[in-house]
């Protein structure tokens, strides 16, 4: 599953959303964020490529 690496724009902080989406062309996003805990807007800061581990 690809990771994206996300800058909420009221706390700074940045964070990893794992989604299998591309969100590269988005830019902004609005989503909920685990510092603030409140629902924000983020910038879309890069990819972050995971290894899909064996499945259990």
């Amino acid at each position: 599953m690809t990771g994206w690496t996300l800058r909420c724009i009221e706390c700074g902080k940045t964070w990893t959303l794992r989604v299998s989406f591309n969100l590269e062309d988005m830019g902004r996003l609005y989503h909920y964020c685990p510092h603030c805990r409140r629902n924000t807007f983020h910038v879309v800061e890069g990819r972050v490529d995971e290894e899909e581990g064996g499945g259990g």
